[in-house]
């Protein structure tokens, strides 16, 4: 309507560019809604960023197909980007995802068929080598000497009398005391699962919205002391290096980004300039001084 009513006017969009506002628009709303999605959790643990994270790639994906040539231009352009923080970061995301009792390995086989199709199985054994290969690194470190750990002792053996019971089951006839020996062949002839595996192998838990996942690993401490330390580790990796609450603020985004000089500063002295001007904008502000309001009068 202006450009019809002033003549000197020219820059007006055209239907071109009202259809690839409308296009980006659509996009962008899902990296809205997933900003949202995560400003909504009170304590975000790194396990909720991986649904965002897999559905905003399938929708990117699946729109590089399009027939509609803006669609897909747009989409491609977009997916160019958003797949580069895909591949460095899926993986990591995917572990996260694992370490939540309600989801484990089977949601990455979902997400990872739709998103790749039949090459997901690939995929999905990239993530479950990931796993196993973390867990033996905490397997190597030492654990912690809980009470029930001390009991055993340092080198993992059992009390005396308890080795003694073993050693010398109590026996109520010579079938019972083959059977103990059975037993014990059994148990010699059988591979022990690993704390990773039993809990892969384990139902899902109810998905119910108020689970703590960091509370559950907590009460779970002792059946899983090694996994545990595991999950507590992955579940508070940052993802994001900007606070949740500055994705979409109004202040300039030039204003938060560090230049070569500011990036070099020790980060004391970066401490230091944040605590200031956090105290300086939210400080009160001083009252005056009886000479100045007696020198307006």
């Amino acid at each position: 309507m202006l450009e019809k009513s002033n003549a000197n006017y020219n820059q007006s969009p055209s239907a071109v560019d009202c259809e690839e506002v409308e296009v980006a628009c659509r996009y962008l709303k899902l990296l809205y809604d997933s900003a949202q999605s995560i400003l909504a959790t009170e304590d975000p643990t790194s396990n909720i960023f991986f649904h965002e994270a897999w559905t905003i790639q399938r929708e990117i994906s699946s729109g590089t197909d399009l027939q509609d040539p803006i669609s897909s231009r747009i989409a491609k352009d977009m997916h160019e980007r958003f797949d580069k923080y895909w591949n460095d970061c899926n993986v990591m995301l995917a572990i996260a995802i694992v370490m939540d009792p309600r989801f484990k390995m089977k949601i990455v086989e979902f997400s990872y068929s739709k998103i790749y199709g039949l090459k997901g199985v690939k995929y999905v054994k990239v993530v479950d080598d990931a796993v196993h290969e973390l867990y033996e690194e905490y397997v190597r470190q030492p654990l912690p000497l809980t009470p029930a750990h001390v009991e055993q002792g340092a080198n993992g053996a059992l009390p005396t009398d308890v080795t003694k019971i073993l050693t010398n089951p109590p026996s109520t006839g010579d079938v019972l005391s083959d059977f103990d020996i059975h037993l014990s062949e059994v148990a010699l002839t059988q591979i022990p699962k690993s704390e990773l595996d039993r809990y892969l192998e384990e139902a899902l838990l109810p998905r119910i919205p108020e689970f703590g996942i960091l509370k559950w690993w907590k009460l779970n401490a002792v059946k899983y002391p090694t996994l545990s330390r595991m999950a507590r580790d992955v579940l508070a990796i940052p993802v994001s290096t900007i606070g949740c609450g500055s994705i979409f603020s109004s202040a300039r985004t030039e204003a938060r980004m560090l230049d070569d000089y500011r990036s070099s500063l020790r980060p004391e002295t970066l401490e230091a300039l944040f605590c200031a001007k956090d105290w300086l904008q939210n400080s009160p502000p001083a009252p005056k001084s009886p000479s100045s309001t007696l020198a307006k009068k």
